[in-house]
């Protein structure tokens, strides 16, 4: 009855512990710096974690590719995802876009890891939603978010494509 007990004691512990069940509040969402995509709306939901951008009247820019960056050309987006504030350790973190896992994904100043990240998504006529994938730690439930580009949202042609 003792090692019945002790057994029981230790799986409690090991399961009150976390074993992938941890959740974070939600990550700060906010546009790029250079506000890619050019002069459209940005809504963020915090509650549905939904990011919506452009509406009915306004143009999402074509950018060029940019090799530095690892972009491929296409119309896109800038968003800058901050982590958690309770979140410490982000060196276990890994982002997930359209099936691709990614770790080591923060930017870094002076080789030193910072609390955030940016994400380029690219839209086009077929193409208006796109959702990734943020596991903080290894014991953390993922956060699932989608981005959504509004269906009024016009694409603007280009001949002079946009670097960024």
């Amino acid at each position: 009855m003792k090692k019945v007990m002790l057994i029981f004691l230790i799986s409690l512990i090991i399961f009150s512990a976390g074993c992938g069940t941890k959740t974070y509040t939600s990550a700060s969402i906010t546009r790029d710096e250079a506000h890619t995509g050019g002069n459209i709306s940005f809504i963020y939901d915090e509650h549905t974690r939904n990011i919506y951008f452009g509406g009915e009247g306004e143009f999402l820019q074509y950018y060029s590719a940019d090799e530095v960056k690892g972009l491929d050309a296409g119309y896109r987006v800038g968003i800058k995802v901050i982590a958690p504030s309770e979140v410490k350790n982000l060196e276990d973190a890994v982002l997930e876009i359209n099936g691709n896992k990614y770790n080591d994904f923060f930017e870094k100043i002076e080789s030193q890891p910072q609390n955030y990240f940016y994400i380029y998504p690219t839209f086009n006529e077929k193409t208006k939603e796109i959702n990734f994938k943020i596991t903080w730690t290894q014991m953390s439930k993922p956060q699932k978010y989608k981005v959504v580009l509004n269906e009024k949202t016009k694409f603007l042609e280009s001949k002079q494509p946009q670097n960024v």
